[in-house]
């Protein structure tokens, strides 16, 4: 098994561990927490995400292309400095304009969350800059580690408040714990290399900001465009319509994305590492995108056809009536989150080539789309031709990228259409027996078993056939079975 495929397992069997327990602690959240509780905690993570993404300045992205590992360290100071800096601005702006907030989004008591602002940023923020230190240094294993027991803790934290006293509270508490427990973590590694850092100057710092100066000048903008793009949505919603279209999107999109924090996160974190090392090696890098473009498609295409067929069904059985309408939101946006799932890691690529530009733009379009669709929904007063639009543009700008990163890896376009092709016709061929219960309006019951069933199916094969798949999957498991 390569060393690239063992990194990957390693994550991805402590991301798979917290969030099997995520997927078991859901249906109890659901049946806890209300729409509208759903609906404000997405609000306050909105705000906190889009002032994460950019309190560096996008320099975290660059942690991982130095040569040495004392310039990668004054990064990693440069970064924290700034993190520092931007809360602190953050925070003070909404303390002067929290009512203001809350009143344009219509989000009453969210200003009362006012104070766990900086906390949430911060944690959040320290996050990335980790994570990029660490997945340089190799150590995924403590990476691993951090995922699992933030997951349990955050969970936890929700769980608990929940049953105590549900509010949004509860929700955000739970969150802001799963990000610190990371941080915390990840920090106390880092910390264990001090003689790196001990090393770092002002005059280093500054110099390293410079020839880094197209993160900031492109990445940042570029991915404050792209987590807007994402985080416009809620805003919204809220606006046009209320925190419980809010909430229904809310935990649509957090079961959506559960594909993306099963196995892309983890392949993408691992990837980038692979990627800047076979560039630095051989000068190409068409050979990882193209096995890592596959391994996305077949892993993402049959969740995805699931959600298309019985979403409303899903959402109900599992998570509560009050949730059928969230599962027809989740039916339409399957396929934009199915192709936004099989490019969100090769847009690595752009950062290792060091064509930020590229990002730049795309994420400025999709911005702006988003904004008009939305707008468009609006002024129809129907949530429903919002989510159409939603994901229609998704679909198309995703893919309009995808092709672009496969291009510019040196991997053919026809083979990734051929990829997409093949997967989708073999997904729908073992989904043939869900077809035929849904038409037949089998009980709810039946139709969840058959879904399991024909799930089951199609991963076995997709782990037989892929031979470094399945050699990986099974080291994994021994080694735990050995621990």
């Amino acid at each position: 098994m390569s060393v690239f495929l063992s990194n990957v397992i390693k994550l991805f069997s402590a991301t798979l561990a917290g969030q099997i327990l995520g997927i078991i602690v859901t249906p109890f959240l659901t049946r806890l927490y209300t729409p509208t509780d759903f609906g404000i905690f997405q609000l306050f993570f909105s705000i906190v995400n889009l002032v994460a993404i950019i309190s560096c300045f996008s320099y975290h992205s660059a942690i991982q292309l130095p040569k040495k590992d004392e310039d990668a360290a004054n990064i990693v100071v440069l970064c924290i400095v700034l993190i520092g800096i931007t809360t602190f601005f953050i925070t003070v702006f909404f303390f002067i304009l929290s009512s203001s907030i809350e009143k344009v989004l219509n989000a009453p008591g969210l200003s009362h969350y006012l104070l766990l602002f900086p906390i949430a940023i911060i944690a959040n923020s320290m996050t990335f800059v980790l994570i990029s230190w660490l997945s340089r240094k190799e150590e995924y294993g403590t990476i691993a580690k951090a995922t699992l027991y933030s997951s349990v803790s955050g969970k936890g934290v929700s769980l608990g408040s929940g049953i105590i006293s549900p509010s949004p509270f509860g929700l955000i508490l739970g969150t802001i714990i799963n990000d610190a427990t990371i941080a915390v973590m990840l920090l106390r590694k880092t910390v264990s290399e001090l003689d790196l850092f001990q090393k770092v100057s002002y005059q280093n710092i500054k110099q390293l900001a410079i020839r880094y100066k197209k993160f900031p000048e492109y990445n940042a903008v570029a991915n404050l465009a792209g987590t807007g793009a994402v985080q416009v949505t809620p805003f919204m919603l809220a606006i046009f319509f209320s925190p419980i279209i809010v909430g229904y999107y809310a935990v649509v999109h957090m079961i959506m994305i559960l594909p993306s924090k099963l196995m892309g996160n983890s392949l993408s974190s691992v990837f980038f590492q692979k990627a800047c090392a076979e560039k630095n090696l051989t000068g190409s890098i068409a050979g990882v995108v193209k096995a890592v473009h596959t391994r996305l498609i077949s892993i993402g295409m049959f969740s995805s056809l699931i959600i298309m067929i019985i979403g409303p069904e899903l959402f109900a059985f599992f998570l509560g009536a009050k949730w059928f309408n969230a599962g027809v939101y989740a039916q339409i946006l399957a396929p934009w989150f199915f192709v936004a799932f099989i490019s969100t890691p090769l847009m690595s690529i752009f950062n290792v080539l060091e064509m930020q530009g590229a990002n730049f733009w795309f994420n400025i379009l999709l911005l702006i789309t988003r904004v008009v669709v939305l707008i468009i929904a609006g002024l129809f007063g129907d949530p429903i031709l919002g989510m159409i639009l939603l994901s229609g543009t998704g679909v198309f700008f995703w893919s309009w990228m995808n092709m672009y990163s496969l291009k510019i890896a040196g991997v053919s376009l026809r083979h990734g259409i051929q990829e997409i092709i093949r997967y989708l016709f073999f997904g729908l061929f073992i989904c043939i027996p869900l077809i035929i219960a849904k038409y037949y309006s089998v009980s709810s019951t039946t139709l969840i078993a058959v879904a399991i069933f024909v799930s089951l199916v199609y991963y076995m094969v997709i782990i037989h056939l892929d031979k470094e798949l399945k050699s990986g999957m099974i080291n994994s498991l021994q080694n735990i079975l050995h621990k």
